[in-house]
């Protein structure tokens, strides 16, 4: 019996671990798919599988200047039965030293923002002692979609 239970307990770690994150979706910046099946990323939203976005920045004049961030989806709406957006929790505010090669955290500022399939984005920057928003910002850019298999 104690062998039959250590069998099925190393099954299960060895299904655990083999789940991978997969892109599913894609879409640039005006909400023209790039890659994946939009169906597929709305029904992974109405089964509760676990969703991560995926976006970036890129220097308009210096290509190698850049970055690009992955986050758990904390809430996930699908809107009128054709866009999907996903809402980060809030993070500490941060700011890239691209000579120094760091990533500075900000000092009493939280930050969090809600991406669309549609390639609209609404951030949002809070001062953590006044409650006072010091930057709010509609803005469009391109994301990626991922669900755990």
């Amino acid at each position: 019996m104690k062998t039959l239970i250590t069998f099925f307990a190393l099954l299960l770690s060895v299904q655990l671990t083999a789940q991978e994150w997969k892109l599913i979706y894609e879409n640039d910046k005006s909400g023209k798919a790039i890659t994946g099946n939009i169906e597929a990323l709305k029904e992974a939203v109405r089964t509760g599988k676990e969703i991560r976005i995926g976006w970036g920045f890129q220097h308009p004049s210096v290509k190698k200047i850049s970055v690009e961030h992955v986050a758990d989806a904390a809430f996930l709406t699908i809107q009128s039965d054709s866009i999907v957006h996903a809402q980060i929790r809030p993070i500490i505010g941060q700011s890239p030293n691209f000579d120094e090669g760091t990533i500075q955290l900000k000092e009493n500022l939280e930050w969090v923002f809600i991406g669309g399939t549609n390639g609209k984005m609404d951030a949002m920057t809070r001062n953590t002692i006044t409650g006072e928003i010091v930057d709010h910002k509609l803005r469009t850019n391109s994301f990626r979609w991922f669900v755990k298999d």
